[in-house]
């Protein structure tokens, strides 16, 4: 008997809204070679390509992009690019390369890398001679999650992730046969947190959507997983190009935690500190009665069954609060926490430092020996 309904889909494709345009998406299993083909047909008469990547992407990555666009007809120019942070010095050196291969805003730029390299990639391409087009290929899941939609701020003035940036990619493939989509790897895990803080930002029908698939996904089936990353950078993508201001800060949701503990507890993972940032905002929503004990419950039971488990760390509650206060007020002269009001639904909400101080607290005493 045929076994091919369990062959995992080999591409879908998806167009994603991102500020003032639309990115297509494509996802699936063993399409690399088909992404030059797609390029092609978007540039229409080809011209310059400049396929940057970094020097961790196996030769044979590199190979097959190269050969294929050149033989759409594409005038290839390759650049190895090691990382080195996400900052404007970093742009600086890709715009260099860039003015190297002669690339001008008829071109496109192809990147292969993780989140920091992409992120540089969409500064660069956003202002590079009035806007060229950005095709990624993200090497990793997280960066798959996020990279596109919602690439990293840059660092400037001795401070992190102050110069933050609309979406610049055109075009975007996600190939599993090029990651590490483990279940049980830190990769994933960070991933799937990320999948979790999206479909609480956009609507119950996602949060529904990822309750559904959850088990599969934490078994590995890759179908499941093509399918969520499809739904994922969908609502994503919708999340940060809103109107709305409010809705495009609930992707703060589990972040201000999650940076506060990894800076006293540098040992936790960062898939772990953002599940227990989510954990954490979902119980202030209980206290300010926005949020039923149900809802809070479903929360922590779609991360439990995703394999995100809490930390064990030993951390001071009064630091930890601290913390919190101080990397807000780095970017806000407002005290308020990305809060969920339901499921789907999250808004930045005004915070009392004794609400913190007990939530902290009690945080804090309840961790597992």
């Amino acid at each position: 008997m045929s076994d091919e309904k369990n062959e995992p889909l080999r591409s879908v494709r998806q167009w994603v809204v991102v500020r003032g345009t639309s990115m297509d998406l494509r996802v699936g299993t063993g399409i690399l070679s088909e992404f030059p083909r797609v390029l092609k047909s978007a540039a229409g008469r080809p011209h310059a390509c400049a396929l940057v990547h970094e020097d961790s992407v196996s030769e044979d990555v590199v190979r097959v992009l190269h050969d294929n666009l050149c033989d759409q007809g594409f005038k290839v120019s390759t650049c190895a690019l090691v990382p080195a942070g996400c900052s404007l010095a970093a742009v600086e050196a890709l715009n260099t390369q860039l003015a190297e291969a002669r690339v001008t805003s008829d071109d496109i730029v192809l990147v292969v890398g993780g989140l920091e390299t992409l992120s540089v990639a969409s500064f660069a391409c956003a202002g590079w001679c009035g806007g060229t087009r950005l095709a990624e290929v993200p090497i990793d899941l997280p960066s798959a999650v996020v990279a596109a939609t919602t690439p990293r701020a840059l660092d400037s003035a001795g401070r992190e992730r102050v110069l933050s940036q609309d979406a610049t990619a055109r075009y975007t493939m996600i190939d599993l046969d090029l990651i590490d989509a483990d279940p049980t790897g830190e990769s994933a895990l960070l991933a799937f947190a990320l999948m979790v803080q999206t479909a609480m930002c956009d609507s119950d029908r996602s949060f529904g959507r990822l309750w559904d698939a959850a088990d599969a996904i934490a078994a590995g089936d890759a179908d499941a997983l093509i399918a969520q990353l499809q739904d994922t950078l969908k609502s994503r993508g919708k999340i940060s190009s809103a109107t709305s201001a409010a809705l495009r800060q609930s992707l703060e949701f589990g972040t201000t935690f999650a940076d506060a503990l990894l800076s006293l507890a540098p040992e936790v993972s960062r898939s772990t500190a953002l599940a227990d940032g989510m954990r954490f905002a979902a119980r202030l929503g209980v206290a300010q009665e926005t949020l039923s004990i149900d809802d809070m419950l479903a929360v922590d039971e779609v991360l439990e069954r995703l394999g995100l488990d809490t930390t064990h760390a030993d951390v001071d509650p009064t630091a930890l609060a601290d913390r919190i206060r101080e990397n807000r007020f780095l970017c806000t002269n407002r005290f308020m926490l990305a809060v969920p009001r339901g499921l789907g639904r999250v808004r930045l909400a005004v915070m009392t430092d004794e609400l913190l101080a007990e939530h902290t607290a009690a945080w804090c005493a309840s961790r597992p020996e």
